[in-house]
């Protein structure tokens, strides 16, 4: 049980360190005082470091499992949890090219940038946390292993909150402009039509 208090703990910490770095009033503090490389630099680093110690949590070593022991691959999972990972790489770098790290990085309260609503964005508007969503469900498809899926589910837990943290940013930062779009499109998962 405490293997996976840990692996709980550290997920959090990495979600604490993520949002409390992206939080406006924190990162307009680091702009002001050591510049956007500065900020990126520091939001980059420790991203790193606590997303690897999240993932090391895990103490799960047998990622090559489908190739010693192959008799424990669960032929469907395997096949969902590849397309889900590629799916999720895929858009991405579909969402990447649209509005980049270092965009969201500058989102500052005195300067409005312009609101993305095309592309990817017109059909849902946060793409790169469904891309997250879906990369860490297909890691437990692909590894369907205790301490990874509670790595995982931590993960994709934290990644709706991140979300919903980031849409009240995003709402007092563009407005009506930005009430208007959520209408039309969907939060994480796409709006059918």
């Amino acid at each position: 049980m405490i293997e996976y208090i840990i692996i709980v703990s550290a997920s959090s910490l990495f979600g604490l360190q993520h949002s409390g770095l992206s939080a406006l009033s924190v990162k307009e503090k680091i702009i002001d005082r050591w510049g956007k490389e500065g900020y990126a630099r520091l939001f980059n680093t420790t991203s790193f470091l606590t997303l690897l110690l999240a993932f090391l949590s895990m103490n799960f070593w047998d990622w090559l499992y489908f190739v010693t022991q192959p008799m424990l691959i669960q032929p469907a999972l395997f096949v969902f949890g590849i397309i889900a990972a590629l799916g999720g790489m895929l858009l991405a770098m579909m969402a990447s090219r649209v509005i980049s790290v270092s965009t969201v990085a500058d989102m500052r309260t005195d300067r409005k940038a312009e609101l993305v609503t095309d592309g990817i964005y017109s059909r849902v508007r946060h793409p790169l946390y469904l891309a997250t969503f879906l990369i860490f469900s297909a890691l437990i498809l692909l590894y369907p292993f205790l301490p990874v899926i509670v790595f995982s589910l931590c993960m994709i837990s934290y990644t709706m909150i991140g979300a919903y943290l980031e849409e009240r940013k995003l709402v007092k930062h563009y407005g009506d402009d930005y009430l208007e779009y959520r209408k039309t499109t969907g939060f994480i998962f796409p709006k059918l039509r």
